[in-house]
């Protein structure tokens, strides 16, 4: 059975400076980037598992390898969260992977207050989603004792697995001028993080490539109400808008009574196409169906859940990014690429 003396002998080093490096502590103990490179090299060729008892559990009934803890921000993206949480469920079956999923909701800025050492040294790994900027900074100036793999946000200290954020943008904009669109406008809830002014500034720049004029930007709260509401004072203040780019299928769903009221056809007098990010039939169903952008975060969700077990059996000792792909679904509200 290897155990961290092996480990400290093989790495000739002492058995303290093991356990800070799997702890995490490194940095706060300034042990040199060659001695960390190193133990964790050994730790991946050993297969070396930490024993579970020794884990500082909250509760003393825990009947599996790993628990695992995932922040998932407290807002209006609930329909998100399902499709995350039912395909981690679906993974964990499976991979019949022997662990237990906590979720622990947080508000956005307030990461810190969430994290709390006592909840963090409870679980063996953990996947935080929707972080804010501000809560990215946070852990960028903190160091903790469990691997941390961060869902749709980039990180250049953390594993992450994201979603192609220029995609995201650019298609819309391709599509829509494909089809002739002139005078676009971008309706969007409040930036969050970094990711949504990447798509918003692309939409921006591949409109005006193709000839359009700079997008009118409406911004609202993320539900339905908040699009009508975005959409109804577009239309008012813009009436020749020709085109719109919905930062989230939600808002776009939202718009719809307001084109209704407008008498606006869709898509003759106007077309629009949303980021996919709600269940996938909502948008199927509706009347007019929206076009999407369509991300993959049941892929993603599959991602963050394998990478985060290889980080807790230390087959991967370095940070990982991962980028997946997001694909275009033409429905009444928008066609696909018309060719030129």
């Amino acid at each position: 059975m290897v155990t961290i003396k092996t480990i400290a002998e093989k790495a000739k080093v002492s058995p303290s400076t093991v356990s800070i490096i799997l702890n995490g502590k490194e940095r706060e103990r300034k042990i040199s980037p060659e001695t960390v490179k190193r133990v964790r090299q050994i730790i991946a060729d050993c297969g070396y598992k930490p024993n579970v008892q020794a884990v500082n559990l909250r509760t003393a009934r825990n009947s599996f390898d790993y628990r695992i803890l995932i922040f998932w921000i407290a807002d209006s993206r609930a329909d998100s969260m399902i499709r995350f949480f039912k395909s981690i469920e679906a993974e964990i079956l499976h991979q019949d992977y022997s662990c237990e999923i906590l979720l622990s909701p947080y508000k956005g800025g307030h990461l810190k207050e969430a994290m709390a050492e006592d909840l963090i040294v409870s679980c063996h790994g953990i996947i935080i989603c929707n972080a804010t900027e501000e809560d990215l900074e946070f852990l960028d100036n903190s160091s903790f004792p469990r691997p941390i793999v961060l869902y749709n946000r980039y990180s250049k200290k953390y594993s992450a697995v994201t979603m192609d954020d220029r995609t995201i943008g650019t298609i819309p904009a391709d599509i829509l001028a494909s089809h002739g669109a002139r005078k676009p406008a971008i309706i969007s809830s409040p930036i969050t993080f970094n990711g949504m002014l990447l798509r918003i500034n692309l939409f921006s720049y591949i409109c005006m490539e193709h000839g359009m004029r700079e997008p009118w930007i409406y911004y609202n709260e993320n539900s339905k109400r908040g699009g009508y509401e975005a959409t109804q004072r577009l239309l008012r203040e813009h009436p020749d808008v020709d085109s719109i780019f919905f930062l989230g299928d939600t808002l776009a769903l939202g718009s719809l009574r307001a084109f209704y009221e407008s008498k606006i056809q869709i898509p003759s007098q106007l077309k629009f196409i949303a980021v996919g990010n709600s269940v996938l039939d909502q948008c199927e169903v509706s009347y007019p169906s929206v076009s999407i952008v369509y991300l993959p975060i049941e892929d993603v969700a599959v991602e963050c859940l394998h990478c985060l077990y290889r980080l807790m059996n230390h087959q991967e000792t370095e940070r990982q990014s991962i980028s997946l792909p997001v694909t275009y679904i033409p429905r009444e509200s928008c066609p696909g690429l018309k060719p030129t």
